[in-house]
C-alpha cells in the first residue's frame, strides 16, 4: 500500500534525516539571497556572480569524490562530524566578512572552503544510508532524507525571507549555528555504519584509486547523463531568483513563497512519489522525470508574474522529486559494495558538476536575453530533454548487459534488467 508517511527506519536513519532538516534550513537562510547580495548589493554581473558559484561548486566536487574516499577508508561519521564542524566555522567567518562588505575575494576563498566541506558531508551521508538499507529500500529511504532537506529548506526560506530585510551577514551567522547543530546531533545520536574490518589495510588515498570509477564504462555513461539534468536542477535557486526578482518584478518576500512551494512540495509528497516507482524500473522513471523537469522549466519563459511562476514552479518539483533520489538510488545499486564512498564521491562530482555550471550557464543567458525571454529557458529545458533521451538510450544499451567490469560478482544483475 503506497504511503506518504515514511515508517519503520532504524534510529541512525532519522538522526541523518534531522540533522538534514538542520543543515538545510540554514542553508535555505542564506544562500537563495547570496546572489541577490553579490549583484544588487556589490553590483557584480550576473556573469561573474556565475562563474563564482561555479569555482566553489567546482572546487567541492572534485575534493567530494575524496570525502567519499575518506569515508571509506575511515568511517562515515568520522567524515560527517569533522565536515559539520568546520562548516560551522567557516560560515561564522563568512558573516563577518559580509557584515564589513569586504573584498569580494575574501568572501569567495570562503565560500569555496564552504563548499569542499559540505561536498565531504554528501558522499559520506549517502554511503551511511546505503549502509543501512537494501537496494530495494534504498529509493525510498533516499526520499526520506530529501523530505527533511526540503522540509528544512520550507522552514529556512521563510526565516531567511525576514531576516534579509535585516542584514544579510544575519542569515549566515544563522547558517552556521545550524551547522553546529547538526554536528552535534550526529555525535550523540549516530553510530558509525561502516565495520572496522571493512577499512583498507592501506590506509593511504591516491587520486589513481579515486579515479578508478572513470573505468567502470556503465558507472560512467550514467554520470554523464547526470549531469545533463543536473544543470538543469540547479538553475532553480540561483538563476531563477535573480530572473524573478529583477526581470519578473516579484518582491524578494514573493521569491520566498516560490521556494518555500518547492519545499513543502517535496515534504507532503516526496514518500508518496518514490513509493510509486517500483524496484527495477528506475531507469524508466529517471526518463519521465526528466521530461517533466524540462517542460516545467520551459515554462518559466512565459511567466509574467507571480501565479504561472508558481504554476512552473509546481511542475519542477515533481520533476525534481523523481529524479533527485531515483538517479542517487540507482547509482548506489550499481556502485561497487567495497568502494560504495568512493563510487557515491564520484557520482556527487557530476551533480556538483551540473550545479557548477548551472550558475554560469543561466547568469550568462540572463545577461545574453535580456528582459523577459523564452529562449534561454527553451535552452534550459533543452538539456532536460536531452537527458532524458539519454536515459531511454542507456536503458536499452543495458538491458541485458551482466555486470562484470572491475572483478565485480553478478548478483546484483537482475536489479538492473528490464528497467526501459
Amino acid at each position: 500500500m503506497l504511503s506518504v508517511i515514511p515508517k519503520r527506519y532504524a534510529r541512525d536513519i532519522w538522526t541523518i534525516f534531522f540533522a538534514r532538516i538542520v543543515t538545510a534550513s540554514g542553508f535555505a537562510i542564506s544562500m537563495p539571497f547570496f546572489s541577490l547580495y553579490l549583484n544588487n548589493e556589490l553590483g557584480i554581473r550576473m556573469t561573474v556572480v556565475g562563474i563564482i558559484l561555479m569555482s566553489a561548486t567546482l572546487v567541492g566536487a572534485i575534493l567530494g569524490v575524496y570525502g567519499g574516499e575518506l569515508s571509506d577508508r575511515k568511517g562515515r561519521k568520522w567524515v560527517m562530524v569533522r565536515a559539520l564542524i568546520w562548516r560551522f566555522v567557516l560560515f561564522a567567518i563568512m558573516a563577518y566578512f559580509i557584515a564589513r562588505r569586504s573584498n569580494i575575494f575574501i568572501i569567495t576563498a570562503l565560500l569555496i572552503a564552504n563548499s569542499a566541506f559540505g561536498a565531504f558531508f554528501i558522499p559520506a551521508s549517502q554511503s551511511y544510508v546505503a549502509d543501512l538499507t537494501s537496494p530495494e529500500k534504498r529509493t525510498r529511504a533516499y526520499g526520506l532524507l530529501r523530505i527533511g532537506g526540503n522540509f528544512g529548506w520550507a522552514l529556512g526560506l521563510i526565516v531567511g525571507g525576514l531576516l534579509v530585510t535585516i542584514d544579510y551577514a544575519l542569515l549566515f551567522y544563522f547558517t552556521s549555528l545550524s551547522m553546529f547543530i547538526a554536528a552535534i546531533l550526529v555525535i550523540i545520536l549516530s553510530k558509525e555504519s561502516l565495520p572496522s574490518d571493512r577499512h583498507p589495510q592501506d590506509s593511504r588515498t591516491s587520486i589513481k584509486d579515486m579515479l578508478s570509477v572513470a573505468k567502470d564504462t556503465r558507472f560512467l555513461l550514467f554520470t554523464t547523463i547526470c549531469v545533463l539534468v543536473y544543470i538543469v536542477w540547479g538553475q532553480l535557486i540561483y538563476p531563477l531568483s535573480v530572473y524573478s526578482v529583477n526581470v519578473i518584478g516579484i518582491t524578494k518576500p514573493q521569491l520566498s513563497i516560490l521556494f518555500t512551494i518547492n519545499g513543502l512540495m517535496v515534504v507532503f509528497f516526496q514518500y508518496f512519489i518514490t513509493n510509486l516507482i517500483p524496484a527495477k524500473r528506475e531507469l524508466a522513471a529517471l526518463w519521465i522525470g526528466a521530461f517533466v523537469y524540462g517542460f516545467g522549466y520551459l515554462f518559466v519563459g512565459f511567466a509574467g508574474g507571480l501565479s504561472f511562476l508558481i504554476f512552473s514552479v509546481i511542475i519542477i518539483t515533481i520533476g525534481e522529486m523523481i529524479v533527485t533520489p531515483t538517479s542517487l538510488s540507482y547509482a548506489s545499486i550499481i556502485a561497487l559494495d567495497t568502494h560504495k564512498g568512493r563510487y557515491l564521491g564520484f557520482f556527487n562530482l557530476a551533480q556538483s558538476l551540473g550545479w557548477a555550471v548551472a550558475p554560469l550557464i543561466g547568469g550568462i543567458l540572463i545577461d545574453t536575453f535580456t528582459g523577459k525571454s523564452i529562449s534561454s529557458w527553451a535552452i534550459i529545458a533543452s538539456l532536460a530533454f536531452i537527458s532524458a533521451i539519454g536515459f531511454i538510450i542507456f536503458g536499452r544499451k543495458y538491458k541485458t548487459h551482466l555486470r562484470v567490469s572491475m572483478g565485480e560478482p553478478s548478483t546484483r544483475d537482475p536489479l538492473i534488467l528490464n528497467q526501459t
